[in-house]
């Protein structure tokens, strides 16, 4: 594989494919009137699983897509990219960039010595990828040894991660644990060995080589908590996603065969995002929020100028993962969001049909509700787990942030764009003042994974369009009595003139400004309430449009919905209509 950072010029063009479990969707870049452009992307149904077992067929399913779409011939008649681009007919692409969502889950024993200090520092490394914890080890496991052992031995881990130690601190406890790991890797060879990775006491590495150098594949990585409070998460993140390439994305049937025309280095499409994220914090001089729901994984991540936070979940999705949704969220919480009357047990056949059938499509209204009502309640697990891992807390509210990011079918392919903004507002429930945007042609892993190499391909195609507007949301803090008013605003500009509103409280309204418009708004809070500069403090802003304008949502923090069934349903329906449902 080239050095891209050697090679790539600024009028190169990019093809990058994303294999989901769903879907496979590639994404092409070039240069149109010197700048980076999203020309085209093609969709087309995965094929990892039964009866194709080859990713690669569904990825040259959407490469021909996009050949169909522009005219512009990408493979060869035997399924190869055309590479680099032809001079004589415009045909092929220059670099060719794969994303990956649809390769299992990395099975990890996490090790350490403290639960809450470097077993924690484990856990946030292990969200930038996709993996499942089977085990952990610690100094206040109450096992036996052999339990330990047993416990190992079973869960069938393809990595061990361990952590634990300060630099310059005591080393008998560390120790300790790896004797434990040294008797679980060394025990006969009827099962693959796990790697380890060690992140831990930096004065131990010798040690731990000498103890496990000669039974299995070692990997050392900067100390993951150098000092009780210092945490570099780095290092061990990157040998955890070169981990995850080797075990999981390289054992995907077909693989091979893309891996051999491919550029850059392949990424998971949590990694992609977190990466594109970090570039639009940088842009945006502020904290933002990105959302990612897939058929069989959940990633939230926190991006600022400084770093990003991440979760990936991959025991979360509106796939295959809704079997076991209701092992960890009540029915009750579902149906609470649902217009219609649903039964606990139609509830529990749509989930499992959904979870047979992750490409299928909602036929009915009451489907398309009931698909949206779960797809708020894995959201909200989703941040409930985020926010402990992040050190956030609930009780209160959430941090604010400048804008919001999202991505996956079920925003995309909502019938209207408020349905999408709705389901969000109602899952995570965002204080203050905020735009969203939607990543409706799947372009932000593909800038992901070339923005390493090519940032100006990233930042072009960013300005240049490739997120959808939905608008602004401002949603005040305070608690007032239905039908009171608690905010004033007023919008205007040369195309709509001046519309002046009155805010009732428990009220969702739009005020629509068309893409391409800008807009002055004046926002007066009423009865204390906050936008985010303190009670009763107003605001003026200039704001630009998008597909829903100006939404003002007015019903409090947290949400609170009628303990009537029928008054419930009736209320739930009028939000969804107030949007545009």
């Amino acid at each position: 594989m080239s050095d891209p950072e050697e090679i790539i010029q600024p009028t190169d063009s990019f093809l990058v494919v994303e294999c989901g479990h769903t879907n496979s969707t590639a994404v092409l870049f070039d240069v149109v009137a010197g700048s980076y452009r999203l020309l085209a992307r093609g969709v087309a149904p995965s094929t990892v699983d039964a009866p194709w077992y080859d990713v690669a067929i569904g990825a040259q399913n959407a490469i021909a897509q996009i050949s169909e779409a522009t005219g512009r011939s990408l493979l060869e008649a035997s399924g190869a990219l055309i590479m680099p681009t032809r001079e004589e007919d415009g045909a092929g692409v220059d670099y060719f960039a794969l994303v990956f969502s649809c390769a299992g889950p990395l099975k990890v024993v996490v090790a350490g010595l403290l639960d809450d200090v470097s077993l924690a520092s484990a856990r946030r490394a292990l969200a930038t990828i996709y993996a499942e914890e089977v085990d952990s080890l610690s100094l206040a496991d109450s096992r036996s040894m052999q339990a330990q052992l047993a416990a190992i031995w079973q869960a069938e881990p393809d990595l061990i991660f361990m952590t634990g130690g300060t630099d310059g601190g005591a080393t008998a406890a560390p120790l300790k644990l790896l004797e434990t790991i040294r008797l679980a890797v060394g025990l006969p060879e009827e099962k693959p060995r796990p790697d380890l990775l060690y992140a831990g006491n930096s004065a131990l590495r010798e040690t731990v080589n000498e103890m496990l150098g000669d039974i299995t594949s070692l990997h050392i990585a900067e100390n993951v908590r150098p000092g009780l409070e210092v945490e570099r998460l780095e290092d061990a993140s990157r040998m955890l996603g070169e981990l995850y390439e080797t075990h999981k994305i390289g054992q995907l049937p077909g693989v091979g065969e893309l891996y051999g025309s491919s550029s850059l280095p392949a990424q998971t499409t949590a990694r992609a995002f977190a990466t594109v994220m970090k570039y639009l914090a940088a842009l945006f001089k502020g904290h933002l929020l990105g959302v990612d729901m897939g058929s069989d994984t959940v990633t939230l991540i926190s991006a600022r100028p400084d770093g990003v936070q991440m979760a990936a979940y991959n025991d979360l999705g509106l796939g295959r993962p809704m079997r076991h949704l209701l092992d960890v969220i009540e029915p009750a919480a579902i149906l609470e969001w649902t217009p219609h009357e649903v039964t606990p047990a139609a509830l529990r056949d749509f989930m499992f049909n959904k979870s047979l059938r992750p490409g299928s499509l909602p036929l009915t209204e009451e489907d398309l509700h009931l698909e949206q009502a779960i797809g708020r309640q894995i959201l909200r697990h989703a941040l409930n787990q985020a926010v402990a891992r992040w050190g956030w807390s609930l009780r209160g509210n959430l941090p604010p942030f400048k804008l919001m990011v999202l991505r996956g079918s079920v925003f995309t392919q909502a019938p209207e764009p408020g349905q999408a903004l709705l389901m969000i507002l109602d899952a995570l429930q965002p204080v203050g003042i905020f735009s969203v945007v939607l990543d409706k042609y799947g372009a932000l892993p593909a800038l992901g994974a070339i923005a390493l190499y090519e940032p100006l391909a990233a930042v072009q195609s960013l300005e240049a369009g490739a997120l959808t507007e939905l608008g602004w949301v401002v949603a005040p803090l305070g608690r007032a009595r239905p039908g009171q008013q608690v905010m004033q605003v007023q919008m205007s500009s040369k195309e709509i003139g001046v519309i002046q509103m009155e805010v009732e409280y428990g009220a969702i309204e739009l005020m629509p400004l068309p893409p391409g418009q800008e807009a002055q708004v004046k926002l007066q809070p009423l009865r204390r309430f906050d936008i985010g500069y303190g009670p009763g403090q107003g605001r003026s802003l200039t704001i630009q449009g998008g597909a829903l304008g100006l939404v003002i949502d007015a019903r409090g923090r947290p949400i609170q919905l009628p303990a009537d069934d029928e008054a419930r349903r009736e209320q739930v329906g009028r939000w969804i209509w107030d949007l545009g449902g």
